[in-house]
């Protein structure tokens, strides 16, 4: 785990770093386990790399994937989607992103947060986060 501060900025080098910060981050129930999000239609090679839209207000997100443009919306946001922006990096302006969920609740999930990594510079980001309310925690991953 790489966890530095550059230019007044938490970055993270991968995937681990990612599930590390959003582990330690402050909500109504602490983050019990971290799911990585990737693109399902490429079968077991699972590619990661995504542009997201976040709006942190209503608690709404979509991922797209970088190499086949599948679009999925997290959780129920499809149904109150309000047309965010593609998050761009506050650090160097890139939109390609690693995507982690953090559940908190345990097997009945009662917080959801997404935080993202920029790919070209490391920067790490919150997205939005949503309560959920005990939903079971497959339902939820499975929506994701």
């Amino acid at each position: 785990m790489v966890l530095s501060t550059r230019a007044g900025a938490l970055t993270g080098e991968d995937l681990d770093d990612l599930a590390a910060w959003v582990r330690g981050l402050d909500g109504p129930v602490p983050v019990d386990e971290v799911v990585v999000l990737a693109c399902d239609a490429h079968g077991a090679a699972r590619p990661t790399w995504a542009y997201v839209e976040a709006d942190a207000a209503t608690g709404v997100a979509r991922r797209r994937c970088l190499s086949c443009a599948t679009t999925v919306h997290v959780l129920d946001s499809g149904a109150r989607w309000t047309w965010p922006p593609v998050w761009a990096c506050r650090g160097c302006g890139h939109s390609i992103v690693e995507v982690a969920a953090g559940l908190g609740g345990g097997e009945r999930v009662a917080w959801v947060v997404l935080a993202a990594r920029c790919v070209e510079c490391g920067h790490l980001a919150g997205l939005t986060d949503l309560l959920v309310d005990g939903l079971p925690r497959d339902e939820v991953v499975a929506a994701l």
